[in-house]
């Protein structure tokens, strides 16, 4: 375990390490809970997994207390989270720009809706006074105001339905945004899977060389270890005679 008090990271749901720790009698020192298993999603911890406070995800307490259960990533690792979560929150600001230029429109729209209602609802006064006024008038002067207040209303109806028509966009992208979200976690942690087995792989094979160069080592001793008793004995014989 690697001890650490800091802000606790983000998480991401991972159904092989997650729930209440039971394996010990680990708890909370401010909760007096049991702590619970997690996964980080954020930054170069990104698929590190500690143990934290459970209560803490349930009531918005930091704790600030952590362990981490994984040893902190190589750097080359590290830089290639740090890259794609730039990407991701460059992508995301995209989103947001497109938004709130789209909130804007809405909101345009909205006003011209409200303009054309009180146009609507003033010309509907102005033909109710006209009709008290002029009860006499002619009839081709009662079909071109008909005429305007029907034009009024389609004009309301049409905006009305594209109103509509942008809002029914607006929750399709979010859902659609949703779903890109969940995939780049999906990846990340995929990602971060497949490096550390790479880096485990590249590890086996350091350690199959260091015990080849350990056993070639131990020969060259036992060659020399010979040599020195051949010397031994011929230093012998040259001192008898």
């Amino acid at each position: 375990m690697y001890f650490l008090l800091q802000q606790t990271p983000d998480t991401v749901i991972d159904p092989r390490f997650f729930g209440l720790v039971t394996e010990s009698d680990l708890r909370c020192i401010l909760h007096g809970q049991r702590a619970g298993k997690f996964v980080a999603f954020e930054g170069t911890d990104s698929g590190r997994r500690f143990i934290g406070c459970a209560t803490e995800f349930q009531d918005g307490v930091n704790c600030g207390v952590l362990e981490w259960v994984d040893a902190p990533w190589p750097v080359i690792l590290q830089r290639c989270l740090t890259k794609l979560w730039d990407m991701y929150h460059e992508e995301n600001l995209c989103r947001v720009q497109d938004k709130e230029a789209h909130e804007i429109k809405v909101e345009k729209l909205k006003k011209e809706l409200d303009s054309l209602g009180n146009q609507y609802s003033q010309l509907v006064d102005d033909v109710s006074k006209l009709f008290d006024y002029q009860d006499g008038q002619k009839f081709h002067d009662m079909d071109y105001t008909s005429q305007s207040i029907n034009e009024l209303k389609e004009k309301k109806h049409q905006l009305e339905e594209q109103a509509k028509i942008e809002v029914q966009m607006e929750k399709l992208k979010l859902k659609k945004e949703q779903r890109c979200i969940l995939q780049s976690q999906a990846d990340i942690i995929q990602n971060t899977r497949k490096a550390m087995k790479e880096i485990q792989v590249e590890r086996d094979i350091l350690k199959e060389e260091k015990k080849k160069l350990e056993h070639i080592i131990a020969e060259l001793f036992k060659a020399g270890h010979g040599c020195k008793e051949k010397l031994d004995k011929i230093k012998e014989v040259v001192m008898e005679e």
